[in-house]
């Protein structure tokens, strides 16, 4: 066992009375507030640890008057967790999300425009505003795309939470609010990426098309003597493997720890690295244990969407995954939680717990790691830069961000026919590779298209169309299906991504008067359960376990043959894009499958016409 040290951070003599009565701001509140007053500041870097008081910066921003802030959080449960805090402080705010809006079609696109026009102070996820961009509403007047132009405050919350492929979304809308509004941006992280500095001088604003100037407020610790404490000392334990390969080690602690808690809200809180793994646990729960299952709850991105009882977070328990990594301000007490896929992700894991009191934490890694630490107590700071040495830092692959950010910027361009001149300005050409290119590309490839009929141009096509239909949202494309599945001592329905339940868990698709269903079925077997997919544009299977390997191959087969009609200037200009792109886009972004291929050689139509199961 080790002891992780507190963590304090300096504080001034100015009052806020933002805070309760007598504190003083801490010294990165107060360089945030002088920041914001800075004309020459363009996008505001907040770099704080969990729990040290970033939220009340962006309080002081609501309180600005005349002044239009928006707030967009990478998860809807962060969202619900601040609209509930500001609603206590006495803040006039709307949650804008998908549920939210109630209309359909046209109606939709004038219910988000009087939405967005009627409150000024807007929380919402960047995957509305990305809706915009890619004229996913039906707005014929194309007045939606002016929503970029209202605010004075953007704040990007969690930035840290953005790979590749939705940073690259996030670019193209800095773009249009720094150029239609002049708006300072504020990303906010407990862990930034230095790439992102890089990555803002693709974006281009005002008349002389410079980067934008970016300035950094850092909250750097202190001495306990200079400041005030944000993070208690933590018992840390240190395991090799799974939370589920210690589960008597584990009931013996959670049935300890139950004696000494009162059940008013979750203080013992798991985080494990898949759903998988988290339903398979609160599974075990219920059948071995079932005097802990009653304190117990689960709620992970499975559960979701799902039908019933909205979870009961008066539980002492909590179940969870990577959902759980921002947002969450429970009096966590015990954690235990698996080390993540990257050090990102472990710094706001373990940020979870010793927010208001010390903690016990046990961290299960994917290899031994006691003989890091020859120490019995070590401070914070150091304690993750041992981390680092494991849970090994998420890299931002610049080169696909650029290619994503000016691929969306072209594909913006050619949605919108009334505003295409005015969007047109709003994004550079004056940063290396530019959106021009990409609408040279679609202008090649739409000539040819209509001059002679070619099967495997056709069959490129259909790709780049798929692609583009990724592009136009910020997170890529899905087929959500409901799913009957055990829930503890239930049977509940969810909806989810058809491919991520078929190839976790054994199941059975079956056909209703509703549509298909999967079904979870009991089994021993681990997975995974899907052997291949069928896409309309390959002329075979691709392998769902190598689709990413597989993918790029098939890509470079079909370019070929469907390029052989271009004169050779084109097709090597042709080729260069589509490899582009190939290395620059996961295949689950874009795959809709016309057939899946199970373990049990079982098929599962999902073509639009099919969408039926034959169980022979």
């Amino acid at each position: 066992m080790i002891t992780v040290g507190e963590v304090h951070l300096p504080v001034v003599d100015d009052l806020c009375d933002l805070i309760p009565s007598g504190e003083k701001l801490r010294l990165f509140q107060k360089q945030f507030i002088d920041c914001v007053e800075k004309d020459t500041v363009d996008v505001i870097q907040l770099i704080a640890p969990t729990g040290a008081g970033k939220t009340l910066c962006f309080e002081h921003l609501l309180r600005k008057r005349e002044k239009k802030v928006l707030l967009i959080y990478p998860t809807n449960a962060l969202i619900r967790s601040q609209m509930e805090r500001f609603k206590k402080s006495g803040y006039s705010t709307i949650n804008i999300s998908s549920k939210i809006l109630t209309r359909k079609g046209q109606e939709r696109s004038q219910e988000l425009w009087g939405l967005i026009q009627r409150y000024d102070i807007i929380l919402t996820n960047p995957d509305i505003f990305q809706a915009i961009i890619g004229h996913m509403y039906t707005n014929p007047e194309e007045n939606l795309i002016q929503a970029f132009s209202f605010f004075s405050f953007v704040i990007y919350d969690e930035f840290h939470a953005y790979g590749d492929f939705e940073l690259s979304g996030i670019l193209t809308q800095i773009a249009l609010f720094q150029n239609m509004s002049r708006c300072k941006v504020i990303l906010s992280s407990a862990t930034p990426k230095s790439e992102i500095i890089d990555l803002l001088n693709l974006v281009r604003i005002g008349t002389e098309k410079h980067p934008p100037l970016v300035e950094n407020v850092i909250a750097e610790s202190c001495k306990p003597e200079d400041g005030r404490i944000i993070r208690y000392q933590t018992m840390v334990h240190l395991r090799q493997g799974k939370i589920i390969d210690y589960m008597d080690e584990v009931s013996k602690v959670l049935n300890d720890a139950l004696i000494d808690i009162e059940s008013s809200s979750p203080q013992i809180l798991f985080i494990f690295d898949t759903v998988k793994d988290s339903n398979r646990f609160y599974a075990r729960l219920f059948k071995e244990y079932p005097d802990i299952y009653e304190y117990a709850e689960k709620d992970n991105g499975y559960d979701t969407n799902q039908i019933g009882d909205k979870p009961d977070f008066t539980k002492p328990i909590l179940i969870s995954t990577n959902k759980s990594e921002v947002g969450l301000d429970y009096p966590i007490k015990l954690l235990f939680m698996e080390d993540g896929f990257s050090i990102d992700s472990f710094v706001q894991r373990f940020g979870r717990a010793a927010r208001h009191e010390p903690a016990i934490c046990y961290i299960y890694t994917k290899m031994e790691i006691n003989s890091l630490f020859a120490d019995d107590t070590i401070e914070y700071q150091a304690f993750l830069d041992k981390m680092e040495e494991v849970a090994k830092p998420y890299n931002i692959n610049a080169i696909n961000v650029r290619t994503l950010f000016t691929f969306r910027q072209a594909l913006a361009i050619q949605k919108y026919n009334r505003r295409q001149r005015d969007i047109e300005t709003h994004f550079s050409v004056e940063s290396g590779s530019s959106y021009k290119l990409w609408l040279y590309f679609f202008a090649i490839l739409d000539s040819q298209d209509k001059q002679l009929a070619n099967n495997n141009l056709n069959r490129l096509n259909l790709l780049i169309s798929d692609i583009k239909d990724a592009c136009q949202s910020l997170r890529g494309r899905s087929l959500q299906f409901p799913v009957l599945y055990q829930r503890g001592h239930e049977i509940r329905q969810t909806m989810y991504d058809v491919l991520s339940v078929l190839n976790r868990v054994p199941a059975v698709v079956e056909k209703t008067k509703d549509g298909l269903i999967i079904r979870e079925i009991d089994s021993t077997d681990t997975g995974p359960f899907i052997e291949a997919v069928k896409l309309q544009y390959f002329p075979v299977l691709i392998d769902y376990q190598k689709r990413r390997e597989q993918f790029k191959d098939e890509i470079d087969k079909i370019t070929k043959d469907a390029i052989d009609v271009f004169p050779e200037k084109q097709r090597d200009f042709l080729t260069a894009c589509i490899r582009s792109l190939s290395y620059a886009i996961e295949p689950d972004r874009i795959m809709l499958p016309e057939e899946i291929i199970l373990w049990n050689n079982k098929v599962v139509p999902l073509s639009k016409d099919a969408m039926e199961f034959y169980d022979d």
